[in-house]
């Protein structure tokens, strides 16, 4: 009997720690997630190749997302292929870099919402793609 109650006051206590691993390891796997702002329009004011960046005017009219004018840094953008040209006619994507794009250019720019913060409070943010939106590929 006494070897009964020993078994089960060690089973309880196992458990209740495999409980209160399992819940501890389940708390550190909620981070809040990171939302990635798509298809904020932009025109391009300075190309950086030197440096990746680009300086850009805000197109949107709303004005809620960008600054009036920001610089982004694109290495991360580059580097994993997400400078891009879609032809409009066919849906065709074309990889670019950062020495494709030029002053004036139109663009549709990709974000993550903790790099945002970043542009807004006058930080150099990190784009996650940039596509090119003015057509003048073939």
């Amino acid at each position: 009997a006494f070897l009964s109650l020993v078994a089960r006051m060690t089973l309880m206590i196992f458990f209740s720690m495999m409980l209160a691993l399992t819940l501890a390891l389940f708390c550190c796997g909620c981070k809040e997630e990171d939302v990635l702002h798509a298809g904020l329009n932009a025109e391009i004011l300075e190309v950086n190749v030197e440096n990746k960046t680009i300086r850009v005017r805000n197109l949107d009219r709303s004005g809620q997302l960008l600054l009036e004018e920001c610089t982004f840094d694109c290495s991360e953008a580059e580097k994993e292929d997400l400078i891009i040209y879609v032809k409009y006619g066919t849906g065709d994507v074309t990889q670019l870099s950062l020495s494709d794009l030029q002053p004036g250019d139109d663009v549709i720019l990709w974000i993550y919402d903790s790099e945002l913060s970043k542009a807004e409070s006058g930080s150099i943010a990190k784009l996650y793609e940039i596509q090119l939106g003015t057509q003048r590929f073939s």
